[in-house]
């Protein structure tokens, strides 16, 4: 593509979804540190929760390029933040259902929901996957929602190898802020296979991050002193930070490459329940 219909077709998603792939336009600066418990291997192997998932895999039946009026679109155009674009052909769906999100040296996987998914205030979001080898400089994402007209945003992101940050993203009165809070920090979560939740609810003002089952952090209004009340699409990904950035940096730690080699995050399920 071009860089002219690179800008053209980011216009579009927007316009169409009320989605983004600009929301990552702010490094994500650490203002709360609390530790969160250690988080023990289950047994079944790495981390995982099941060897079958009992959330429905996501259905890409519809998924094409540009075509935004189906459930999911996997980006194609630039990511600024990153060292790498956002490939279309690096989101596949496999005959078992489970969805592969490849990071190599072509490209970073983003999958988004557009038009044929509902956006929502309220609710339960929730994922299975199984976590690539984390490595310094990479950001994945299985889980985060947000809204492209209000920029509200809630984000379960594993910040390289330092652990998993949850936060909670807001705009009152124009003026970004955010609330991040450190869960499993300085564990190494490569492998691991987990399944998140976010529950919002809109009566009790409060979001809840949940981690196999267990609420490892509860956002509330009272506590951030904002909240986000638009309605939000959930989106996934993985990323290498841009290494001339340094607040990235900073946060993700230096990207060195990953050679030849490729990093994979698999997602086994997706469910969004009311």
């Amino acid at each position: 593509m071009t860089k002219f219909s690179s800008l053209i077709a980011i216009v579009l998603v927007a316009a169409a979804c009320g989605n983004a792939t600009e929301s990552r336009g702010e490094p994500r600066l650490i203002k709360v540190d609390k530790a969160g418990k250690e988080r023990k291997p289950q047994s079944g192997g790495s981390g995982s929760v099941s060897t079958v998932s009992d959330l429905p895999p996501l259905d890409l039946s519809g998924m094409k390029l540009w075509n935004f009026s189906a459930e999911w679109h996997a980006s194609e155009w630039n990511n600024d933040l990153g060292a790498f674009p956002w490939k279309y052909d690096h989101v596949t769906q496999q005959a078992d259902g489970d969805v592969s999100f490849v990071l190599d040296q072509a490209g970073a996987p983003q999958l988004q929901a557009v038009n044929g998914t509902p956006a929502h205030t309220d609710g339960t979001w929730e994922v299975d996957v199984t976590l690539p080898t984390m490595t310094s400089g990479v950001i994945v994402a299985p889980l985060w929602l947000y809204n492209q007209k209000t920029r509200d945003e809630v984000d379960f992101e594993f910040i390289g190898t330092k652990g998993l940050q949850v936060t909670v993203h807001g705009y009152p009165g124009g003026k970004h802020r955010q609330f991040p809070v450190q869960v499993f920090w300085g564990q190494d979560m490569s492998g691991q296979r987990m399944r998140l939740g976010i529950a919002v609810d809109q009566q009790r003002e409060r979001i809840s991050m949940i981690v196999d089952g267990e609420v490892v952090h509860r956002f509330t209004k009272q506590e951030m002193g904002f909240f986000p009340t638009s309605a939000m699409r959930p989106l996934m990904e993985m990323w290498a930070v841009d290494p001339t950035d340094g607040n990235l940096v900073n946060w993700a730690g230096p990207w060195n490459g990953i050679g030849g080699n490729a990093l994979r995050m698999t997602v086994h399920g997706y469910r969004y329940s009311q």
